[in-house]
């Protein structure tokens, strides 16, 4: 939120610019509909509820890739056993990700441009991760469509790019869910309409507008 302040003093018919209101603090921006406390609570359970949806996600790749590389040969079905390799790695990865933000993650300070600062952080980081997973499946596919032409160990790239197509819809879909959210939560920290309010002080009176 941007803040403009102007100052007017009238000085015999004169108008002058007035030092002290220009060097005032702007207010800081409010939270809307909740207090600040509420609203970095809620920012929390939200963050933790998402890595726990993606630790879960992950335990499940892992326990299932492991079970396909256990029930499978590599020299006899090597398409499914490298999906199971490639799925249980991904897992391992993402279990491991979500239990270190679980331990770490604290909610922000209890202050409104700090819990703003922070699901802005956190809606930013979930876009970058939408891109990403989109990424993972466009490779996936590509080395899945590979597999069906004349390439040594077709049956190698199937199963890595079956893998990275699963992995990739499924954060996809993890990601977008805690992306809407966050999307929702700003909505209500930000406040759209613009406020302009005229205050009264000893030299003059100030202008101001928010935005």
């Amino acid at each position: 939120m941007r803040y403009f302040v102007l100052g007017f003093v009238c000085i015999v018919g004169s108008l002058l610019p007035t030092a002290s209101v220009l060097g005032q603090s702007p207010p800081a921006p409010a939270v809307k509909g909740r207090s600040p406390d509420a609203a970095a609570e809620a920012l929390h359970t939200a963050q933790q509820s998402h890595l726990w949806r993606v630790g879960i996600w992950g335990g499940a790749n892992a326990v299932g890739g492991l079970a396909l590389v256990w029930a499978s040969s590599r020299s006899g079905r090597p398409g499914r056993w490298n999906f199971g390799a490639m799925t249980a790695g991904w897992g391992i990865v993402n279990v491991g990700i979500a239990a270190s933000g679980v331990i770490t993650a604290t909610p922000p300070p209890a202050e409104a441009a700090a819990v703003l600062d922070a699901e802005r952080q956190f809606h930013n980081i979930l876009l970058f991760n939408l891109g990403l997973n989109v990424a993972y499946s466009a490779v996936g596919g590509t080395m899945l469509a590979a597999g069906y032409r004349d390439v040594s160990k077709a049956a190698r790239w199937r199963g890595f790019g079956s893998a990275l197509v699963l992995q990739g819809a499924g954060l996809l879909v993890l990601d977008g869910i805690a992306f809407f959210a966050s999307r929702t939560r700003l909505d209500t920290l930000l406040d759209p309409a613009t406020a302009v309010t005229l205050q009264p002080l000893p030299t003059g009176v100030a202008l101001t507008a928010h935005f």
